[in-house]
């Protein structure tokens, strides 16, 4: 059996971070349309699977994500951008929305778990209202940043940043582990 040739198995290994964000962001719009089943089936028909899903994608892969954005990338736009991009108020406002989102979240998703363990919720109106604030706001947060943030930083970026975003992030997860 011959071996691989040797750019098989770097471009196997290697990954480029701007693309994991875009997934995770992916990701993000697929725990929104999510949270709305759950907003259109309360009280009586929720998946209990699906919200012990979305209550640990709330409670530990959103913050993650957020922690890669506010610790790696956007410093590093900041360093790259260009006065013209405009980008510090676009960055400081995503920001500021990462940690009302982390909290609300956070409540989103102690009621998640209640509904994931069978039971039905205290007051199925409010869960549902907290649902969908919390999955309209977050949609249109995702939109900006793939529309915003993400080309610019395709645009900006330097091979040597896109090193140092993913060392970054690995860290981040080794923290987190």
């Amino acid at each position: 059996m011959s071996e691989p040739p040797a750019s098989a198995s770097v471009s196997s290994v290697a990954r480029n971070p701007l693309d994991m964000i875009a997934s995770a962001h992916a990701v993000q719009v697929q725990m929104c349309d999510a949270m709305e089943r759950i907003a259109d089936g309360l009280p009586d028909e929720v998946d209990r699977r699906l919200c012990a899903q979305l209550a640990s994608c709330l409670a530990f892969d959103l913050p993650l994500h957020h922690q890669d954005e506010e610790v790696a990338l956007f410093p590093l736009l900041r360093r790259r951008a260009l006065p013209e991009d405009g980008l510090d108020r676009i960055l400081d406002r995503l920001a500021a929305e990462h940690s009302s989102d982390n909290d609300f979240a956070s409540e989103i998703a102690e009621a998640l778990e209640v509904l994931a363990q069978g039971s039905r919720p205290q007051n199925p109106e409010m869960l549902g209202y907290m649902l969908r604030g919390f999955f309209e706001r977050y949609r249109r947060h995702v939109h900006w940043e793939n529309t915003l943030v993400m080309p610019l930083a395709r645009l900006r970026l330097t091979p040597d940043d896109l090193q140092a975003l993913q060392a970054q992030m690995d860290e981040n997860r080794r923290q987190a582990g």
